[in-house]
């Protein structure tokens, strides 16, 4: 089985070209999103217990006992301090179940590709035994548009976002493909079809799928 991280800046429409990856075989195409387990990981009790601890009682919603996101979102952006704090609690739970989901589906005998939707590959510093690494990537500008737009944030936050990532030109050096997703949905899937195509090993049972015309 193999292992394809697909990583990029905010907005970027890492979700979306990871979709089709796997709606192009899905029999065969495993999903795993960073974010998702984020999410769940909140939920535990560890590691909200954890959470307070580290930074207030305040990123704990009193009333439903959930994780207060935006509070806890506000503080570790206006402090790289306590952003780095956070990082290094939850990277390596994360990899850790997405480590623990690959040697599952390794012995299922039917999954053939892992895609695993990991936005701060590069920034987390991890070693991490993937096959490929694609980044899905916009400009600069057309990122900060889309995230003032779809996101709501201001220009404030905006920039709080992007100064906590690695710059384009610094992924663009080191992925082993690109995908460049500032055309339509039909352009985004041509290019998931042709990585599938040229990217396929001879030992590997996926069949290859050719581009549209």
């Amino acid at each position: 089985m193999k292992t394809w991280v697909i990583t990029g800046g905010a907005a970027s429409g890492k979700s979306s070209f990871c979709k089709m990856l796997q709606s192009l075989q899905p029999e065969k195409i495993a999903f795993y999103s960073s974010d998702e387990t984020v999410h769940a990981l909140f939920e535990e009790s560890s590691v909200k217990k954890e959470l307070v601890q580290l930074f207030g009682e305040m990123v704990v919603n009193a009333t439903s006992g959930k994780v207060d996101r935006v509070a806890l979102r506000q503080r570790v952006f206006n402090h790289a301090e306590d952003r780095k704090v956070l990082e290094n609690l939850l990277h390596p739970l994360a990899f850790e179940r997405l480590t623990e989901l690959r040697e599952r589906l390794s012995g299922d005998g039917k999954t053939q590709l892992l895609i695993a939707e990991i936005p701060l590959f590069y920034e987390t510093g991890r070693e991490f035994p993937a096959d490929l690494v694609i980044l899905v990537a916009v400009s600069p500008a057309v990122q900060r548009q889309r995230m003032m737009e779809k996101r709501g944030l201001t220009s404030v936050d905006v920039e709080r976002i992007l100064d906590a990532q690695l710059p384009l030109a610094s992924k663009l050096e080191l992925a082993g493909r690109v995908v460049w997703n500032e055309g339509d949905t039909d352009l985004l899937l041509r290019q998931a079809q042709l990585i599938l195509h040229q990217v396929n090993s001879p030992t590997c049972t996926l069949n290859p799928l050719e581009p549209r015309p």
